[in-house]
Parts: C-alpha cells; structure tokens; sequence
C-alpha cells in the first residue's frame, strides 16, 4: 500500500489523540483492572477478550503502543493494521454504531462467532467491549479484497489477473460459507447481513474470506437498517423487513458483480460508477450476454468455459429475483453454484481482450486505494 492511500501513526495513542478521542488504558491484573476503574471514577473501561485456543494474546495496552495504519474508514468505523515489534499483523476494527444489545448479550454473541471455523470465513480473533465503542480483532490478509481487485485503479506491475477459474473459485467459497452460517446460525433471521465485494478478504491462493458476518444482531437497528447490504433487499422496501433469502439476494448482486466488474447501485464507492446491474442484464438481448455483459478483461474464457459463464449468470440472476416468494432458497442457490464448472473441454479462445490489454489493466503499489471503503 503506498503511503498517498493510507495515513500510518506511530500508535493507536497517537492517532486518537490527534483526533481529540479518549486514550483507553488497560491493566492486566484483576487488582490492576480495579484500580484502573477506580481512577475512572467507577467506569468499566472494557477488556480485550480472545476467542481462539494456540494463539499469541496480547493485551489492549500493547494494541495501544503498535504501530498501526489505517486501512480504510467506512460507514461503521474505521479499520487498522496493527502491527507488533516481535509479532504477526492484525486487523482492528473499531465499530461506533453497535449498542443494540447489553454486556451479556454481545459477549454471548462474540462467543458464539468464535466457534465458527469454515476455510471460507475470517475467524474472529478477539474482542474489546466498552459501552462507547467495540473492538473485534481478526488476523491481516496482505491481498486485502474483492472490491479493490475488481474495481481499484489499474496499473502496469498487477500480479494477479480475476480469470475466469479464479473468479468461479471465489464465487464457489462464497456460496460454500454462506450455506455455512445458515447451518450454524439458524437463529438469525440474516446470518450474514453484510454480504459485498469489499467484505470478501482473498487469501495468498486468492480463495475468499468473509468477513463482516452475523453482525445484525449486535448493531444498532437504525444504523444497520440504513448502511448493511440485506436491508437493501427488495422485501426490505416492499414489506419492511429482511427475510432469510436477503442474504440469498445478497449473493445474486455480489456474482453479477464478480462477472461483470461493475459496482452494484446499491454498494456504491466514493468516486465509482454504479449500475443497476438486474434491469442492466435484463436489457440486453441474452445472445448478447458474452460480449455485451460478462467483463471483456476476464482471462480464461474459452467457448465451453464462456457457456459455464453465462450458466453462473442466470444462477445469479434467480438469485435476485425480486419476488422473494420466486427468489431460490440458499440450498437450491449453493447447489447450482457447485455444479458450475470452468468448462475446461473446449480450449478454443473465444475474443478476448490482447495480451497488452490485460497487462495495462493490472493494477500495481500505486492503486488508489482511498475510494475503496472498507465496512
């Protein structure tokens, strides 16, 4: 990341102190804790919490003196790297807007995401709960997201293209974790809720991370309602409420966007070109999809892989039916997904954007990362 696209601290103490906020103190003794309350007047100032056996613990006060670097700030908060002298790196995430629910209850909640364990989500390392504000930890992944590979400004030195068989690897993890959080959250009327380009982390092999799952319940209804991606759903402005095919809903936008490179109008980024991406495909002739719709820079596209393509396409868009009624169910949805093959029998190249082309597409240390938002 270059340093015109971030703002890099010295410590979290700096950065909150520039910005007139409250340095959080933490000490680690039960006496320690006690006095630390004391001093505050009887405030509970909140303790970092972990949820993950083998892993390297570190206290509040050494988060304080990391040398951190600010990822991005988006509609709930900002995120930063946190990085240790002797340590790995971890992502911080500071949420302003999640009050919904009481001490007891957020914990339970925390507890309860902390025993997920899918190859497909980011799990959750720790937590920080004090009243005015939440902490969650989850580890750095260096390839950051899906929404900057698909849509951050190009350049010459990209080292990895979104071809086809990536692409169907990505959609293909998304859908396998999503069917996973409704097995193990059948509790949530929404399991995911925030289900977008920019909350899918890829790993070193380019396999997608969720992140960003299960977080209704903890936000604050007014905040979530205006800012997460199922309240966005079509139920949500017919009858007033999400379902559990929002995230169903949610999963058609984020394929139709994975094929087409275009930004969904209801995820717009700062600065970026949006599209209605349903009525957009619906318009076009469908013997047109090929070359009028599916993104033209999109390697790997052979005649059967091209059929495998416009197949994934038509998945999606059932999966956004606006009838929620008419929308698939996840299962029908996840196993039609898996079905999809890279269409490998047929290496004959169909038009393809040149080897120039491509390269002068790929995107480089100098991407503009600051109209990407990270929530």
């Amino acid at each position: 990341m270059s340093s015109r696209n971030s703002k890099k601290y010295t410590s979290f103490r700096e950065e909150k102190l520039e910005k007139g906020e409250p340095v959080m103190r933490y000490e680690g003794s039960a006496s320690g804790r006690k006095a630390g309350m004391a001093a505050a007047g009887g405030i509970d100032q909140g303790r970092m919490v972990f949820l993950r056996e083998g892993r390297e613990r570190f206290e509040l006060q050494d988060l304080l003196k990391s040398s951190a670097e600010v990822l991005g700030t988006g509609n709930f908060g900002c995120t930063y790297r946190a990085t240790f002298p002797n340590g790995p790196s971890v992502v911080v995430k500071r949420f302003r807007d999640m009050n919904r629910s009481g001490r007891e209850d957020f914990e339970e909640h925390m507890r309860r995401l902390g025993r997920l364990s899918h190859p497909n989500l980011l799990p959750l390392l720790a937590y920080y709960y004090r009243k005015e504000e939440k902490l969650l930890v989850h580890d750095y992944v260096p390839n950051r997201s899906l929404a900057l590979l698909l849509h951050g400004n190009r350049g010459p030195n990209r080292t990895t293209m979104l071809d086809w068989p990536v692409r169907l690897k990505i959609v293909k993890g998304v859908a396998s974790a999503l069917a996973y959080l409704y097995e193990e959250l059948p509790m949530l009327g929404v399991p995911h809720g925030h289900l977008r380009s920019s909350n899918v982390l890829l790993d070193d092999s380019l396999e997608p991370l969720l992140t960003d799952y299960a977080l209704i319940p903890v936000m604050n209804q007014s905040h979530a309602a205006k800012f997460m991606v199922a309240y966005k759903s079509p139920e949500r402005k017919q009858i007033g409420r999400t379902s559990k095919k929002s995230d169903v809903w949610s999963l058609g936008m984020l394929i139709l966007e994975i094929l087409t490179s275009k930004i969904p109008m209801h995820d717009t980024q700062q600065g970026k070109e949006s599209a209605d991406l349903v009525n957009w495909v619906n318009s076009v002739a469908r013997e047109e999809w090929a070359t009028q719709v599916l993104d033209g820079m999109m390697g790997g596209r052979t005649k059967n892989a091209e059929g495998q393509m416009l197949k994934l396409l038509q998945i999606a868009l059932a999966c956004c039916e606006e009838n929620a009624e008419k929308r698939w169910e996840l299962k029908e949805a996840v196993e039609k997904i898996q079905e999809t093959t890279q269409g490998d029998g047929d290496n004959s190249p169909t038009a393809t954007a040149s080897e120039e082309e491509v390269d002068s597409s790929k995107a480089g240390p100098e991407d503009d990362l600051s109209s990407i938002e990270i929530n």
